[in-house]
């Protein structure tokens, strides 16, 4: 080789070099952070949020981070590649938390075992589906098969909770026997993967098989009763501890001070502990957090089941879920954005889906999706007692039922069907873990490059179509909720319009328009909009509003 082209090629790669430094500077970095976060909130956030209405924010935020990402115009800076995924995760790590608080006791209690129920049917339907078109349509090995349909078995709790929450649907009974579906169904995949890795290691030992199953088991069912049992009178014991602690450092302070009148002194001691008093209940969710995840993860179980169980230590403590949203909630908001914009957007081959067969295939699969969608008709028994109707004097509705003559309400009636719908496209969605377990069979040479394309783009379809099916369902057949009126028993419950099997003697409806978030849980409430005759909005107009 001459010394011109030595010297050429010296030149080329210093000069390539300077680039990639220049790429990668700390400016260079900071800057291109900021476009795509800022990309994210406009794709997500304002057009389909407030443009389009109709399509959620976080499909805006997966298309802007396909577009943006490594397998796109790999806009953003490579050394943030790895980084963006693990605030993501953080991100679904405090939302769990956070639906952890929202649960209510009574609630959880009636609809528990149905959830658990519901879930484990939910995950064996599109595993099967998917194992007989993997096997019989596709023609797949056994292993195969197995690892395509295991990967449409779990429910992704992080888009039905982008989804619901907003819609004040997660505080009712149908919302929490979604988000209990959800925790239940992430358990099952995770056992399912621990499954799957223990079969193909070199060497099958039992333990490998037996710990996920029974340290997710007893996480589950011993855990939870720890928290719901256990974790609120620990809870309550030592936040009156600490309220004596800083009555007596207030009083103590005041005292030193001119005595004006003993009710200014009482004002000037409860606003000088309020504040702490808020501060040490968010204290004591996150040394449960900090507590709970190692825990968890260590003992073979879901880091996730660690993050609902710490947030569910603290739901029957008053203020409790009031002092997490008003530090953390706009930080969960952001975080939650970087999660469908970079942990789930990152891991899409799209460079494959230009491919017709792994189209065709694709759509293939995502029929698997029709078993979590068909688990909907398990949320209502065949009959339900439908209280009696009457009108009040000021406007309101009270419904009554008498103890042993009850009308009972057809399974297939129009509020049903609804809940049905809610339910089934709330399962539909899958992300994380269905493409964590399609990674691994891909890593394990289970699937093809073919089929782990086709399969991504079965779980792609389902995290896109889910939230705006389950959006359109709750716009299109109106569910909204309404206050209860202030004379309702603290005992009872509501779920506004969503039917529930929890039983009721009163239910009272208030026709005001207010703020679902402050209604109680767990009522079942007559569908007023259906029932009576009432000046219903528009659905196009009852869009996120």
């Amino acid at each position: 080789m001459s010394n011109e082209a030595i010297l050429g090629s010296a030149l080329n790669e210093a000069s390539t070099a300077i680039i990639t430094v220049k790429d990668e500077e700390p400016f260079i970095v900071f800057f291109r952070c900021m476009l795509y976060l800022l990309a994210l909130y406009v794709a997500g956030d304002i057009v389909c949020g407030k443009i389009l209405r109709v399509i959620p924010p976080l499909v805006g935020h997966i298309g802007m981070g396909i577009l943006l990402g490594p397998n796109g115009y790999d806009f953003v800076p490579s050394s943030m590649v790895a980084a963006w995924p693990i605030l993501g995760e953080l991100g679904l790590v405090l939302m769990l938390c956070q639906a952890g608080l929202e649960m209510d006791f009574q609630v959880l209690r009636a609809v528990g075992p149905r959830g658990a129920f519901m879930a484990l049917v939910g995950s064996i339907l599109p595993t099967l589906i998917g194992f007989l078109l993997s096997f019989y349509v596709l023609e797949l090995p056994h292993e195969s098969a197995l690892a395509v349909g295991c990967s449409f078995g779990p429910t992704s709790a992080g888009i039905a909770l982008n989804v619901l929450q907003p819609c004040g649907i997660l505080k009712t009974a149908l919302g929490q026997l979604i988000v209990a579906i959800a925790i239940v169904d992430d358990i099952i995949a995770l056992v399912v993967l621990s499954q799957l890795k223990a079969l193909t290691a070199d060497e099958i030992s039992a333990s490998a098989i037996a710990i996920p199953i029974v340290s997710a088991l007893l996480w589950l069912f011993a855990g939870g009763a720890v928290a719901l049992y256990v974790m609120p009178i620990v809870l309550s014991k030592l936040t009156i501890l600490e309220r004596n602690v800083l009555t007596r450092c207030a009083s103590r302070d005041t005292s030193k001070q001119e005595d004006n009148s003993h009710h200014s002194a009482n004002s000037q001691t409860q606003d000088h502990y309020e504040k702490p008093m808020t501060s040490l209940q968010l204290t004591h969710i996150v040394i449960l957090l900090f507590a709970l995840l190692p825990a968890t993860y260590y003992s073979q179980a879901s880091h996730l089941l660690g993050a609902f169980l710490a947030g569910l230590s603290a739901c029957q403590q008053p203020q409790a879920a009031n002092a997490y949203n008003g530090e953390l909630g706009k930080i969960v908001t952001w975080l939650m954005r970087i999660f469908f914009g970079a942990f789930i957007a990152f891991a899409i081959p799209v460079q494959l889906f230009r491919d017709r067969q792994v189209f065709g295939t694709g759509c293939l699969l995502a029929l698997s999706l029709l078993g979590k969608i068909m688990t909907g008709p398990l949320l209502t028994p065949v009959h339900l007692p439908q209280p009696k109707t009457q009108q009040a004097g000021d406007g309101s509705v009270t419904s009554t039922t008498s103890n042993g003559q009850t009308s009972d309400r057809c399974c297939f009636d129009d509020q049903h069907t609804r809940d049905c719908f809610v339910v089934g496209f709330s399962m539909a969605g899958e992300a994380e873990f269905a493409m964590l377990v399609a990674g691994f069979g891909f890593s394990e040479g289970l699937l093809d490059e073919e089929i782990y394309a086709s399969t991504v783009f079965a779980i792609l379809l389902s995290t896109i179509l889910s939230p705006v099916l389950l959006r359109l369902t709750l716009a299109f057949l109106n569910v909204e909720q309404q206050d209860n009126n202030d004379e309702c028993d603290d005992d009872q419950s509501s779920c506004h319009g969503l039917s529930s099997n929890t039983p009721v003697n009163t239910t009272v409806v208030s026709n005001g328009d207010e703020n679902p978030a402050d209604n109680d849980v767990g009522i079942e409430v007559v569908d007023m909009e259906r029932s009576h005759e009432t000046k219903e909005k528009p659905w196009h107009k009852t869009l996120f509003e």
